[in-house]
């Protein structure tokens, strides 16, 4: 298109390379703060008119809940889109709350912890592991398989490499991730029973 790679993508800039890529619609993201709460707003555009195909808004309180209110948004979009919803509900993941600069990463993980409520545990391990491998510092990640391993597979050895990678990492993550964590890696690395206790 003769432009910069590192030109901003805007909402005409996405249109055209919609149309030239023979696609139908571009999705066009917002985020904005009106007084305390964050206001988040999805628009789907036709390509070669301009005309919004469908939209939707969420309002939240705080920046935290944002990631959250942006899942329920899509999830909401996408019967407006003409999928049905039998496909909405079998394909929707809702994103969990962890610590990664990596989308594909934060998705892997969501589909693990999902195998993990829906499916045996051992289903989760693709997931985690390509979650691991996107973004090799996402130490929550490396928490949950060290800690499949010690409790479903009875693999001590490789629940401590992937839990004191998890420990390694610590200071990278929130609060709460930090302390299950330490728990976990006193509890199922290193058997330090009362040090997990005491953190839990």
């Amino acid at each position: 298109m003769g432009r910069p790679p590192s030109e901003r993508l805007t909402s005409q800039v996405a249109r055209e390379i919609c149309q030239r890529t023979a696609s139908t619609a571009v999705l066009e993201g917002s985020i904005s703060s009106l007084g305390r709460e964050y206001v988040i707003g999805l628009n789907t555009v036709n390509c070669h008119t301009g005309d919004t195909l469908a939209q939707e808004q969420a309002q939240v309180m705080r920046k935290e809940d944002v990631l959250k209110a942006l899942g329920e948004a899509v999830t909401k979009l996408r019967p407006k889109l003409g999928e049905s919803l039998t496909t909405v509900q079998k394909f929707d993941v809702p994103l969990v709350e962890a610590s990664t600069s990596s989308l594909e990463a934060l998705k892997a993980f969501s589909l693990g912890m999902k195998a993990v409520n829906s499916q045996e545990s051992s289903a989760a391990v693709p997931y985690w592991q390509r979650a691991i491998e996107v973004d090799p510092d996402f130490a929550l990640a490396h928490a949950a398989l060290g800690g499949l391993y010690a409790t479903a597979y009875l693999e001590p050895g490789l629940a401590a490499k992937q839990l004191q990678k998890a420990f390694e990492l610590r200071e990278r993550v929130s609060e709460s991730e930090r302390l299950s964590i330490t728990a976990d890696y006193y509890g199922l690395a290193t058997g330090e029973v009362e040090k997990s206790i005491q953190t839990f």
